[in-house]
């Protein structure tokens, strides 16, 4: 059962295993980031948790056919992004609850001085995998997997926006491609 998703930039992929650097992360987080590597030893590479279609929006995967990014913008042809979803039966890495991610991002008041209390919401550290699993099947949108690396080529399904880019990642030796696009909310 496919239930670990990944979602990233054609740019940045490569056919083999991948990281997620300080630079690819928005400016807006990069704090909250780099405090999750203080707690964990590594700059986070995120996966969404889940079987379904909601889980999956969590890589903001459907954001390949946002028009409109704001009030006042509104994309053009050609200036859609081309993101890439990667989705694996299993991986290694620490799951936190997205519930309580808030916490963080919204810490940078008190210099991310997160109380145990806190980190315990977040991480959860008396949890077993089969309750992480629980939890995300039951509450679609809810639980994060966070891991050091990720090879991309043992990913059992990629999607992409579309025909050219499924070919391109067909070339440099990816499997299991399909074009498939998923509605806005």
């Amino acid at each position: 059962m496919l239930q670990y998703h990944h979602c990233r930039s054609l740019e940045s992929i490569i056919f083999g295993e991948v990281k997620s650097p300080p630079a690819y992360s928005g400016p807006d987080f990069k704090d909250a980031y780099l405090w999750l590597k203080k707690e964990v030893g590594f700059y986070p590479t995120f996966l969404a948790v889940g079987t379904t279609e909601e889980d999956i929006r969590m890589t903001g995967y459907q954001d390949n056919w946002r028009v409109k990014i704001s009030d006042k913008k509104c994309r053009k042809r050609g200036e859609f992004p081309n993101m890439v979803l990667f989705s694996f039966e299993d991986v290694d890495g620490i799951f936190t609850d997205y519930d309580y991610w808030h916490l963080v991002l919204n810490a940078s008041y008190k210099d991310y001085q997160m109380t145990d209390y806190e980190k315990r919401l977040i991480f959860k550290p008396s949890w077993q995998k089969s309750k992480w699993l629980r939890k995300a099947n039951k509450n679609p949108h809810s639980v994060q997997l966070i891991t050091k690396t990720l090879y991309l080529p043992g990913a059992e399904r990629i999607w992409v926006r579309n025909r050219q880019t499924k070919k391109l990642l067909e070339f440099r030796g990816f499997r299991n491609v399909e074009v498939k696009r998923i509605r806005l909310e």
